[in-house]
């Protein structure tokens, strides 16, 4: 490890996040090998940096809208990707995540950066079904067929599993037990 260390949380397409140390002068894809996230070599996985929320700003009468976020080159150090100010990495086989959400008969989509976390993308739909702020509160993301509902700080590349670069939720009244 060579210069300042530097904690990192990866996210992974299917995985729990892992932590690893890395120095500043050190090579992304370097890490990435001793971290076990990547092999020697392997090219076809996309590496984001941060965490994304471009979507909240999408106007409301965009429909189908996608996220400009860039993958990173894994041959950079530490340092030039700034990960000593962003620290999240997002390893995927996704550019984008496409998203449907569906509440009342309606479906929205927008096509995620894997690294945009579920209390992103749960705002961006309030907004696109036009819910007020206060009622909207009561209402999150549930997965599709499914009863789960995925915590805030999930990150979409960590729910869709290999091969899917797709997920649908619906939004759904939180039930919050009493007594």
């Amino acid at each position: 490890m060579t210069g300042e260390a530097i904690e990192l949380f990866i996210h992974s397409q299917g995985a729990k996040p892992k932590a690893a140390v890395a120095g500043s002068h050190e090579v992304l894809r370097d890490v990435l090998v001793r971290a076990e996230v990547i092999t020697e070599g392997q090219q076809e996985l996309l590496v984001f940096v941060g965490e994304w929320e471009e979507a909240l700003s999408e106007v409301a009468e965009i429909e189908n809208g996608e996220d400009s976020h860039a993958p990173v080159d894994v041959s950079l150090t530490i340092e030039a990707l700034e990960l000593d100010r962003h620290h999240h990495l997002h390893v995927h086989r996704c550019k984008r995540v496409a998203v449907e959400v569906r509440f009342n008969g309606v479906t929205k989509r927008h096509r995620f950066s894997p690294a945009t976390t579920i209390a992103v993308v749960t705002q961006w739909a309030r907004k696109k079904f036009n819910l007020d702020p206060a009622a909207g509160a009561d209402y999150v993301l549930e997965i599709c067929d499914t009863t789960k509902h995925p915590r805030p700080n999930e990150h979409l590349g960590e729910l869709v599993e290999p091969p899917m670069c797709a997920i649908c939720f619906k939004l759904v009244r939180e039930i919050t037990p009493q007594g």
